[in-house]
């Protein structure tokens, strides 16, 4: 599997710091001659080159990214850049009937004072914020690049399974309660004595 175009499950490419802080169209010091601006990036060796390095074979099938001028902002196709990168919800243009998003936040663009129409991480006015959130690339590369804050020991609730046993002492049993004794009637030790036949007195 190719791990520079399947990166679907990728969203921050190892070379992207590097192809971010490029310094892109300046002269190539490999082909001293005309036309010889570095607008192309090979991210199989994660460095710039011009169209006489990838002619003369030097980068025979790499992937490259071609960078563009537009509006004083170097971009890049937003077709081919988001087969490496997650691109979505960064601010796009159209260059030459391409769509096209920037590397870098435009310098001479000034902060926003309404937050909410401004790039998340940068400040700077987007021209659609409810379409976007990030006016370039390195802006999204930034936001993905900060760690989640941790969570606070104190808010964590443990909750513990009823199966296992509690390690609780158990509560004091209750006293069971005795069954009612029946109460039986015993006989009188005490009989009466029975009276004898009577007894006639003498006659005198």
């Amino acid at each position: 599997m190719d791990q520079h175009v399947t990166q679907s499950n990728v969203k921050k490419p190892v070379w992207i710091e590097d192809f971010l802080e490029g310094n892109f169209f300046d002269s190539c010091s490999l082909h001293q001659t005309r036309k010889n601006e570095l607008n192309k990036y090979c991210i199989y060796c994660n460095k710039l080159c011009c169209q006489f390095c990838v002619s003369f074979g030097l980068h025979r099938h790499h992937k490259m990214l071609k960078v563009s001028r537009h509006a004083y902002k170097d971009v890049v196709s937003l077709g081919a850049m988001e087969k490496y990168f997650d691109c979505s919800q960064i601010q796009t243009y159209k260059c030459n009937r391409r769509v096209v998003i920037s590397l870098n936040p435009l310098q001479l663009n000034e902060p926003s004072s309404n937050v909410e129409e401004s790039c998340k991480a940068c400040n700077k006015k987007l021209n659609d914020p409810h379409l976007y959130s990030y006016c370039s690339i390195s802006c999204k590369n930034e936001a993905l690049s900060k760690k989640p804050e941790p969570e606070d020991p104190a808010s964590i609730i443990i909750i513990e399974s009823s199966s296992e046993p509690s390690m609780e002492s158990p509560p004091h049993p209750l006293p069971l309660r005795r069954p009612p004794q029946e109460i039986t009637s015993e006989p009188s030790k005490r009989k009466r004595r029975r009276k004898g036949s009577p007894h006639r007195s003498p006659l005198f």
